[in-house]
């Protein structure tokens, strides 16, 4: 671990206002703004220079992936929301939290939402078996007597969807939380994540996801780094134009009266003539963006989850997650453009860039070196330097209580970044009606 040094100034100057705006607290986080700004001029350097070399379709994507990556941290900085104050807004809330076969995984999720600091009168847990197979129901039952929560059985395992929707019949609550079976919340994040709702517009709530099983192996340590930057950096982004686009299914926060009108709509969809199965989280997200209300991410509303450790559980998640990003966002294709610009740019800006990357990389990668048009070396210092900025990112700005891992341990990135793109994408775009894994 590196420890942090504070940089304090007592003059109220312009270099105090930077500081402010950039959020810089200390000597690692003055290090990142200074590694992202050289980064900026060899970036801007590099694509003057290659631009007049290749095919103007690659030149767009070039300069997209720049811009999206660059802005991202900018917006984090420039992300502060009015948020209410604490205690100011305290609405009574049904945390629903649907599970199949997690055991006693079960039941540190149910004991941390007993332990959260909110008035115990507005607060509701419902706990919801999905058919499980295992001893789930038995862990479900403990946490039942001992923590107070609601329990209900499903005889059968329908889904999440289906699950949530039978949660949603339980309560009248003002708001609706989702939690994923896999997550806890820490004890402030519910208070916190009420604070988002300042405004009638917002629909939702994202609450920030760290890791909690971070210091497993490499794979969850890499894991670790691609969240707090994929929440802190890209949410932020969203978030500045009220467009996240997939509020999260490990922590959310919804008002229930939107989501309660859209349940039948959202239980019915289907894509390419079959039911929706997964993606339930950017479906849920993407009804209430084409109805024109208002998602937003609150960082100080925290959750930890479990990842995958091992490469199998995380290729057959990640060709789950591709398939609901694809699905998903060919579905908002239609409306996102209603949301405000910068937040529509950056929405089909992202959709292109995905879609086109497997045969970017394909051509620096492949064909390239084989017809001996491109050096692989090229693409590969550009992605090292990419990744290099994220992790700084991460080494400066990560705060507790989420775990530090090594400041190197998003470097795996790199080779599972470009399988992911050359076989995992394709793959999921070919089997986009496949329904497997679509339960919980």
């Amino acid at each position: 671990m590196v420890a942090e040094h504070n940089i304090s100034s007592n003059r109220q100057g312009p270099w105090f206002s930077l500081k402010k705006l950039l959020k810089i607290r200390t000597r690692q986080q003055l290090a990142f703004w200074m590694f992202f700004v050289g980064l900026v001029c060899i970036v801007f350097a590099i694509r003057v220079g290659l631009d007049l070399e290749f095919h103007p379709m690659f030149i767009v994507y070039m300069w997209l992936v720049a811009v999206l990556i660059l802005s991202r941290y900018v917006f984090f900085a420039l992300y502060n929301p009015p948020l209410l104050e604490l205690g100011e807004y305290e609405p009574t809330v049904a945390v629903i939290v649907p599970a199949k076969n997690e055991s006693d995984a079960i039941y540190d999720t149910a004991k941390a939402l007993r332990d959260v600091d909110y008035p115990k009168s507005k607060l509701k847990v419902i706990l919801i078996n999905d058919g499980s197979d295992d001893d789930t129901g038995a862990w479900m039952d403990k946490c039942g007597k001992e923590f107070g929560h609601e329990v209900i059985h499903l005889t059968e395992n329908v889904g999440k969807r289906e699950a949530i929707a039978v949660g949603m019949k339980q309560h009248n609550s003002e708001l609706t939380i989702l939690v994923d079976s896999d997550s806890v919340v820490e004890s402030d994040a519910i208070k916190e994540g009420v604070r988002g709702f300042y405004s009638s517009k917002i629909g939702a709530v994202c609450g920030h996801t760290d890791v909690k099983n971070a210091k497993v192996n490499w794979l969850t340590r890499m894991q670790t780094q691609q969240y707090f930057i994929a929440f802190r950096s890209f949410k932020s982004l969203e978030s500045y134009f009220g467009s996240v686009i997939c509020c999260s299914g490990a922590f959310s926060i919804y008002r229930t009266n939107i989501i309660k009108s859209r349940m039948n709509e959202w239980l019915s969809q289907t894509f390419l003539g079959l039911k929706r199965t997964y993606g339930d989280d950017r479906g849920l997200t993407n009804l209430l963006l084409r109805d024109g209300y208002d998602t937003i991410y609150v960082p100080n509303a925290v959750a930890r989850t479990a990842v995958p450790y091992t490469l199998k559980q995380w290729i057959r998640q990640q060709i789950r997650w591709r398939r609901s990003f694809l699905m998903e966002s060919i579905s908002a294709v239609s409306h996102m453009w209603r949301r405000p610009r910068p937040a529509a740019l950056a929405f089909y800006g992202v959709l292109f860039v995905t879609l086109m990357a497997p045969f970017v990389v394909g051509y620096f990668l492949v064909y390239g070196p084989i017809t001996g048009v491109t050096n692989p070396l090229t693409y590969a210092s550009g992605l090292t330097l990419i990744v290099m900025l994220h992790q700084t990112f991460y080494w400066a700005f990560q705060m507790p209580p989420a775990d530090r891992v090594g400041f190197f341990s998003f470097m795996p990135m790199m080779p599972l970044w470009i399988f992911a793109t050359l076989v995992m994408l394709p793959w999921a775009f070919l089997t986009l009606r496949e329904r497997s894994w679509g339960t919980r």
